[in-house]
């Protein structure tokens, strides 16, 4: 089926294509660490809580990094969430989706932080009402689309007869899980996500201060 080919195709461009600018981007040594601590807590998250199905806190911490600290971070550490919690799960052919899925889930948040919050580094963000629903929404949509990237993988690994009943067929199969792993992201979102920009912004200014003392002692 060429529909299936090419959302595969997008996909990976996507996925390479943040690979590649965060290549390109400047580095922090510090910023690496944060990352990589926040991609390994939302890999613990989602092995805690892997005796229920789809309901996992992995995707809101990863879109929650993304939102505070930008669509690099975010990238990245959905990428490490992946990779890191499938060494006690299980590694396969379906990590590289989950690494995807993740990965442009973070990136997503990143781009919505700049669309809905003011600039600079004294912005205290979700702090209404309406954008606490919108973020929370936006994590509930990807339970969705993390499910339907999955399904993608299992449709194109099943092999056997492409047609249009066949890729309907693997979605209405994941519909139930996926719904769970959405409204399991939307209570993360909505109940967390305040405290968790507070705490984690506030270290991100730090970083920033940090970074620039650093700069303004350079020759």
């Amino acid at each position: 089926m060429n529909i299936a080919a090419l959302l595969l195709a997008v996909l990976l461009l996507l996925f390479f294509l943040l690979l590649f600018l965060y290549e390109k981007g400047r580095t922090d040594e510090r910023l690496i660490a944060v990352t990589a601590t926040l991609g390994t807590l939302a890999a613990v998250g989602r092995i805690l809580f892997a005796p229920i199905p789809n309901v996992q806190p992995t995707t809101f911490l990863v879109m929650i990094s993304g939102y505070v600290f930008g669509m690099r971070t975010g990238f990245l550490a959905g990428v490490t969430a992946a990779l890191f919690s499938n060494f006690y799960l299980g590694q396969g052919p379906w990590t590289l989706w989950q690494m995807i899925a993740w990965g442009l889930s973070g990136a997503s948040a990143g781009v919505l932080r700049v669309l809905i919050e003011a600039k600079g580094p004294g912005t205290v963000l979700l702090a209404t009402r309406s954008k606490r629903w919108l973020f929370a929404i936006v994590c509930l949509l990807w339970g969705y689309l993390f499910g339907w990237i999955m399904n993608l993988w299992v449709f194109l690994s099943q092999g056997g007869s492409v047609t249009w009943g066949a890729f309907l067929a693997v979605y209405i199969r994941g519909f139930a899980f996926d719904t769970a792993h959405a409204v399991g992201n939307f209570l993360f979102a909505f109940l967390l996500a305040p405290g968790f920009a507070k705490t984690l912004s506030r270290y991100h200014r730090k970083l920033l201060i940090a970074r620039l003392s650093v700069e303004e002692e350079k020759p």
